[in-house]
């Protein structure tokens, strides 16, 4: 997108009426809901096939839908926070990837892999993880509403969608 039209819809959005610009959010939320839906549903098939290699690429794509989502309407300090808990649990889905791939040699050769109670306990572990930082990062929407009631369906929409995700991972 060009800079200035951005920077025109970004002054548009911030002199409009309160209830436009919450009409515009929850457009734009409900768009975002749908997106991340669809990547849930990626997420519940690779979990289905005890994919964890790709249960991870899923969840990171879900990731990154929101943090770009985030970013982009309310700047790179909406999620400055939350930096720290990203990071880690990026490093975590590196572990659990090493993890894994070792995994593969034990089954290939048919026998039980010392990591493999450790990985089980790190994949979940990371699933819990995944959750709070999505949370954290669909908690960031809830003050740019201006109506309680908008707010309130947004938090409501949020808990749903995070619930989904931790039954499916």
């Amino acid at each position: 997108m060009d800079l200035k039209k951005f920077g025109e819809q970004l002054e548009g959005y911030r002199s409009a009426d309160p209830a436009v610009r919450d009409q515009r959010l929850e457009h734009d939320c409900l768009i975002l809901l749908s997106r991340l839906q669809l990547l849930l549903e990626k997420v519940a098939a690779k979990s289905a096939q005890d994919d964890m290699k790709g249960v991870i690429e899923a969840g990171k794509a879900l990731l990154v839908e929101l943090l770009e989502f985030v970013t982009m309407r309310f700047g790179d300090k909406a999620v400055a926070s939350d930096l720290t808990k990203i990071c880690e649990l990026r490093d975590s889905m590196k572990d659990l990837q090493q993890l894994i791939g070792r995994t593969f040699w034990a089954g290939l050769f048919r026998v039980e892999s010392s990591h493999n109670e450790y990985r089980i306990q790190l994949y979940r572990q990371i699933g819990l993880d995944f959750a709070d930082v999505l949370k954290d990062l669909m908690s960031v929407v809830d003050g740019h509403f201006n109506s309680p009631k908008k707010t309130a369906e947004w938090q409501s929409s949020s808990r749903v969608l995070i619930e989904d995700f931790r039954q499916r991972w």
